[in-house]
């Protein structure tokens, strides 16, 4: 008698309470909350994911260019000669060229004549695809306005002043907000790059400096 009750009180209990358990969901009035909440939520953060997504491609376009003048710099101590970059749209081009488009696109090229164009027997280093798609809205279009048509960093790794077009030393980068400071203050929401003589360069976003150039947006 003793080792049946030991051995039932194994057995896990099945009372009636656990039979009229019920799993509770959810009524109408709470799904309708719950979707209320959820629409305000994409009413304010879908501006917000679209500022970031602007900004993103902002610093991205500056970025790229940032490191195409570095590696220019690099390459012309390296090659022991002058290299250049130009505005082109064929940079993934067998026969890349400079075409004369404002910075939509670079080759970064060994320049020996210092011409500022790339001639059939100069070697492409690297480049830029077009940083506009066709299919690109106009909110997310970058524009690049520069006060120069080329950069040419010579072997010495400064700025070639001896090149056939001055080095462009200042180039913006702007989608349609401009260049005006966000919201009263002095940080400006294009991206702008500037070279020294010494060939080192920067990116800057402050506002009052940028508009000190000249060189705006359309």
């Amino acid at each position: 008698m003793g080792i049946q009750s030991r051995r039932r009180s194994f057995l896990p209990y099945s009372g009636p309470a656990l039979s009229r358990r019920r799993l509770r969901g959810f009524t109408l009035l709470e799904l309708m909350f719950a979707l209320a909440i959820a629409a305000v939520i994409l009413a304010v953060g879908a501006p917000s994911f679209a500022e970031f997504r602007r900004n993103a491609r902002l610093t991205s376009v500056a970025n790229d260019f940032l490191a195409a003048t570095q590696l220019a710099r690099t390459e012309a101590i390296k090659r022991r000669t002058t290299v250049s970059i130009c505005p082109s749209l064929s940079a993934n081009d067998a026969a890349a060229a400079c075409d004369g488009a404002d910075f939509g696109g670079w080759i970064v090229f060994e320049d020996g004549d210092r011409s500022c164009t790339r001639d059939a027997g100069e070697a492409v280093i690297g480049g830029e695809t077009p940083i506009n798609a066709a299919d690109v809205s106009d909110s997310y279009r970058v524009s690049a306005v520069a006060n120069g048509d080329c950069v040419s960093i010579a072997a010495t790794g400064f700025v070639d002043d001896r090149a056939a077009e001055p080095s462009l030393n200042r180039l913006v980068f702007c989608d349609e907000r401009g260049t005006a400071g966000i919201g009263g203050s002095n940080r400006a929401n294009a991206r702008a790059f500037a070279l020294d003589p010494n060939g080192r360069a920067r990116l800057t976003r402050d506002a009052d400096v940028i508009a000190a150039w000249g060189v705006g947006c359309p």
